[in-house]
């Protein structure tokens, strides 16, 4: 049997009908809607970017093609699927969804248009491939750079019937019909909106390159992202929108990375940053980005070499005669100089107070949970490893 990323194996590369990337790739919008002869579309997104005006420029793009747009601006961090049945709601009456906004407008954007075009019960369709057919036209236009929601077939919510825990939908139905990457749109990102969305892409590019589905296609977009993120992240929150060059590479990182973990799977930080979002409320990106040392260095044993790797694409320099496992060890070193960078905490207990029952608590939602991330992860994890990386997490650097 090949090993993981073996040339010699077969994959599949799963990927939307169109992505559109850099500056002026929301102009796609218009022929998108044209082509499709759509007299209304809906715009989903949150309450902040409609107001803000940022969702002004799609919305231009699309009345150039004669279309009419309403906007649903009731999607929130953290989506519920309560709001994905509103947003469905409003998308019956529409001709094509497109959804303006960081991973949580994207998300709901998709299962909203699965929902109105299907029917329901939403939560019918949650888990592997319960959509039972495609949606109405679909486009996903980010507005952060992070989460790579734009090129994924999934969506994670908030089940309140559940008491809050997450649920996700994997489909292909889920794909967008065009995904417009327009770096111009992440110009008012706040710095520790552009830090903690970073972050989730550096986090999906680390996990993918080392995770026991990956591919030789899944590792060139995933070590390019790992590269683009350390060149770039640091510029990105510190100049914001006056570095256009740092902040288009931040764009592409994470389309890269999303590409990447959508066809590699991730690993034990996405399964570990599940119990503390939900238990902590502490956002994803953020919480990915504080985990993920702390996941690398219990991983390191397993891939010294993946992880050497990783160390020269975070802008390590070998040191003459250093041996393969010290550098692999310094891409720990080189995430945690890169968090400190940003204005990121390398320990979770600035995020709350926390002790070894909870850790427990918290193992015991991450194997119930997530146990498909666990399982690709590259080092095997049982319930003891999963707390003492908490327990690490808790103390820091």
């Amino acid at each position: 049997m090949p090993t993981p990323g073996s040339l010699s194996q077969s994959y599949t590369i799963r990927s939307p009908a169109h992505v559109e990337y850099g500056t002026g790739a929301i102009d796609a919008l218009e022929p998108f809607a044209s082509d499709r002869d759509a007299d209304t579309a809906l715009l989903v997104t949150d309450e902040h970017l409609a107001e803000s005006g940022v969702v002004d420029a799609p919305r231009a793009r699309l009345e150039a093609a004669g279309v009419d747009v309403n906007v649903y601006d009731g999607v929130a961090p953290e989506p519920k699927l309560s709001m994905v049945e509103a947003a469905a709601e409003r998308v019956a009456d529409h001709d094509l969804v497109v959804g303006v906004g960081g991973g949580s407008s994207m998300d709901t954007a998709k299962f909203a248009a699965a929902l109105a075009a299907n029917g329901g019960p939403v939560r019918d369709m949650l888990g592997m491939d319960n959509v039972p057919g495609s949606t109405a036209p679909l486009a996903l236009v980010p507005t952060t750079a992070g989460t790579g929601s734009e090129v994924t077939h999934i969506g994670v919510f908030a089940d309140e019937r559940a008491g809050g825990v997450k649920r996700v939908a994997f489909s292909p139905h889920l794909f967008a019909d065009l995904a417009a990457v327009d770096p111009d749109l992440t110009r008012t990102m706040p710095p520790g909106v552009a830090a903690a969305t970073g972050l989730d892409a550096l986090t999906h590019a680390v996990e993918s390159y080392v995770s026991l589905l990956r591919t030789p296609y899944t590792d060139t977009l995933a070590l390019r992202a790992v590269e683009l993120v350390a060149e770039n992240l640091r510029p990105a929150v510190a100049q914001g929108a006056r570095n256009d060059a740092a902040r288009a590479d931040m764009s592409l990182a994470a389309t890269l990375a999303g590409q990447a973990f959508v066809n590699s799977g991730l690993g034990a930080v996405h399964a570990l940053t599940y119990p503390l979002g939900m238990e902590c409320g502490l956002g994803h990106g953020l919480a990915n980005g504080v985990l993920l040392p702390h996941v690398m260095r219990y991983n390191v044993p397993a891939e010294v070499e993946r992880f050497a790797d990783l160390a020269d694409a975070l802008g390590a320099e070998r040191r003459p005669g250093e041996s393969t496992r010290s550098f692999a060890d310094r891409s720990v070193d080189a995430v945690f100089d890169l968090l400190a960078d940003v204005d990121v905490p390398t320990s979770i207990a600035e995020f709350g107070e926390f002790d070894r029952a909870t850790f427990a608590d918290f193992a015991d939602v991450a194997f119930e949970h997530s146990e498909h991330n666990l399982e690709r992860n590259p080092r095997r994890m049982d319930r003891e490893d999963v707390i003492a990386v908490f327990e690490a997490a808790a103390v820091g650097r």
